[in-house]
C-alpha cells in the first residue's frame, strides 16, 4: 500500500474564471428588457423586449456569463492537491469527532487511543476542544473514562495490554468517589484490583491496520485492497490504486478509512488524475467511446468530500457533481443525480430521485418532469437540463 500518491497526469484545463465578468453580465438582460421598452413603448415593443431579454440570456448562457457570481463548478469538482501521510503514530489519544445528545444535551465523543484502539461514547470535557479525559491507573494498563453506556451515564474502562474495552455497569459518581478513596488509601494497583471486581462487560478488540476495532465493526469483513479493476466490455481496463498507508493511524481519518478507501483511477495503466472510492459502478457506452464511472473529491488528507460521475469521452475526463438542485421557485430541491447510460456521442441519460428515511428504512422516489440545475466541470456555473418522463439529458463538450 502506497504512503502517498505517485505524480497524475494533469487534471482537464478547466473553464476560465469569468467571475468578475459575471458580476455584470448578470444584470444585461434586465437591461436589453428595460431599453427596448423605453425604446418601444407598446404591447407589441414590450413582446419584443422579453424576447430579446431571453435571447440575451440563452446567448450569455452559452459562454458561462450568466447564473451563480461565484463558480459552483468548474475546478471544484476536482480533488485538492494531496498531502503527505504523518511518518509516526501519534503519541496521544485524539478525539476523531464529537455530537450532543439532543439540543445542548451531554457531548460524547469518538477516539483513537494512543495504541490505535477506536472507543465511542467517551463523555468530552466541553468547548471548542471536545475532548475526553481519561484516568491512567499507574503501574497498571487500566485507563478509565467517563461514558454513555446503555443510554445513561456510565464508566468505561480500557484495558491496554489486553486490549479489552469494559462498560462497567455503576453510578458513575459513587465509583469515581469510590476509586478516588481507594486511589488515595492503597494505591493505584489495588485500586486497580478493585476496579476489575466491579460488573463489567469486557469486549475483547481486533486489529486492523494499527488499530484495534470492536468484534462487530462490518471494516473486520472487508479487508483492504491494494488495487481494484474492472474489465470494460471492449477489453480496455479501469484500474485503481490504494491511497492509504497499511497503518490508518498514520492518517487524519483513521475511522473513516476504515469502511471508505480512496484509489487513485487509471484507465488501461495511464493516471486520470480523478478518484474514487471502488469501481462497482461503471457504464459504457454501446461502442465503447464514453465511459462513466462513480467517482469522488478529495480534500488534501484524502477525505472524500463530494462524489461525482467520471465521464470519460474523447480522450478527456470530466466530472458532473451527484447532486443536483430540482424543480423551480418554491418546489426547488436538492435531489440526487443517477446516470442510467451513455452514448458514443458524448450524451447521457439521467434520473434524479429524492431519498428520505423513516421507521420502515430508506426510500427512493425518481422525480420526473422537472428542470434539474446540474454542477458540471467544464463550467463554473451550474447548467439547466430538462427531460420528458423521469429521464433527462447531458451533452457533454466537444473540445
Amino acid at each position: 500500500m502506497s504512503r502517498r500518491n505517485n505524480a497524475a497526469v494533469s487534471p482537464s484545463p478547466g473553464p476560465a474564471d469569468r467571475t468578475a465578468l459575471r458580476r455584470y453580465t448578470r444584470w444585461l438582460p434586465s437591461l436589453v428588457l428595460l431599453v427596448v421598452c423605453i425604446a418601444w413603448w407598446s404591447p407589441l415593443g414590450v413582446i419584443a423586449a422579453l424576447a430579446a431579454a431571453v435571447a440575451v440570456q440563452r446567448l450569455l448562457g452559452r459562454f458561462d456569463l450568466v447564473g451563480d457570481v461565484l463558480p459552483v463548478g468548474g475546478a471544484k469538482l476536482q480533488s485538492a492537491p494531496l498531502s503527505l501521510f504523518a511518518r509516526q503514530p501519534p503519541t496521544g489519544d485524539v478525539t476523531l469527532g464529537w455530537a450532543e445528545l439532543g439540543m445542548g444535551g451531554p457531548a460524547y465523543c469518538t477516539q483513537m487511543l494512543r495504541d490505535g484502539a477506536i472507543v465511542g461514547d467517551i463523555a468530552c470535557d466541553g468547548g471548542t476542544a471536545q475532548r475526553g479525559t481519561w484516568t491512567d491507573l499507574a503501574g497498571t494498563s487500566l485507563r478509565l473514562a467517563s461514558g454513555y453506556v446503555d443510554r445513561s451515564d456510565g464508566v468505561l474502562g480500557y484495558d491496554e495490554q489486553r486490549k479489552v474495552l469494559l462498560h462497567f455497569n455503576v453510578v458513575p459518581h459513587v465509583f469515581w468517589q469510590t476509586l478516588g478513596e481507594h486511589r488515595q488509601a492503597d494505591g493505584d494497583v489495588a485500586a486497580a484490583a478493585w476496579v476489575s471486581r466491579q460488573p463489567h462487560v469486557a469486549t475483547g478488540l481486533r486489529g486492523y491496520h494499527g488499530l484495534w476495532l470492536a468484534p462487530d465493526d462490518p471494516a473486520l469483513g472487508r479487508p483492504m485492497q491494494a488495487q481494484l479493476c474492472h474489465r470494460l466490455p471492449d477489453g480496455r481496463e479501469l484500474s485503481a490504486r490504494l491511497l492509504l498507508p497499511d497503518d490508518l493511524r498514520l492518517t487524519a481519518h483513521p475511522d473513516l478509512f476504515t469502511h471508505t478507501r480512496p484509489y487513485a483511477l487509471t484507465l488501461d495503466g495511464v493516471d486520470s488524475g480523478r478518484h474514487v472510492c471502488d469501481l462497482e459502478t461503471v457504464i459504457a457506452s454501446p461502442g465503447g467511446h464514453c465511459i462513466v464511472v462513480a467517482g469522488a473529491c478529495l480534500d488534501a488528507t484524502h477525505r472524500p468530500v463530494e462524489g461525482v460521475w467520471l465521464v470519460y469521452w474523447r480522450g478527456h475526463w470530466q466530472a458532473v457533481c451527484r447532486h443536483v438542485f430540482a424543480g423551480e421557485g418554491k418546489e426547488r430541491r436538492s435531489a440526487s443525480l443517477e446516470v442510467l447510460a451513455a452514448g458514443d456521442d458524448g450524451r447521457l441519460e439521467l434520473q434524479a430521485y429524492s431519498e428520505w428515511a423513516d421507521a420502515d428504512g430508506w426510500h427512493r422516489e425518481p422525480l420526473a418532469d422537472v428542470p434539474l440545475e446540474l454542477v458540471v466541470e467544464w463550467r463554473q456555473t451550474a447548467v439547466s437540463v430538462g427531460g420528458s418522463g423521469q429521464r433527462a439529458r447531458l451533452a457533454l463538450p466537444r473540445r
